[in-house]
């Protein structure tokens, strides 16, 4: 349960050692993200939302601990190759997405 609520937070660590790295002059960032880094947001987003719901409502109705493991990691599964196969169709719809709201602003 606890790993289903707070493990995107556990991303801001790795933000420290890349700003060290940005400083120092390693690591250059790119402006876009590429097919691959978009993949990795959506999952982690869809899994984060999905999965704090999904091990909060299992909490409630008492499933045992392993249970929810097997769930959590299977919902992951599927999110994962949900946006593997989607990945294309995905990134320009919300290409599309935001073309629109930066013309709206």
């Amino acid at each position: 349960m606890a790993f289903a609520a707070f493990h995107p937070f556990a991303l801001i660590l790795l933000i420290i050692p890349l700003w060290i790295f940005k400083k120092i002059g390693i690591y250059k960032p790119v402006q876009e993200l590429g097919i691959f880094g978009f993949s990795v947001v959506v999952i982690m987003m869809v899994g984060w939302l999905l999965g704090f719901v999904s091990q909060i409502l299992l909490m409630f109705m008492g499933v045992s601990g392993l249970k929810m493991l097997i769930i959590y990691l299977s919902m992951y599964f599927c999110i994962t190759a949900f946006v593997i196969v989607n990945a294309t169709g995905l990134k320009k719809k919300f290409e599309i997405d935001q073309l629109k709201k930066k013309n709206i602003a």
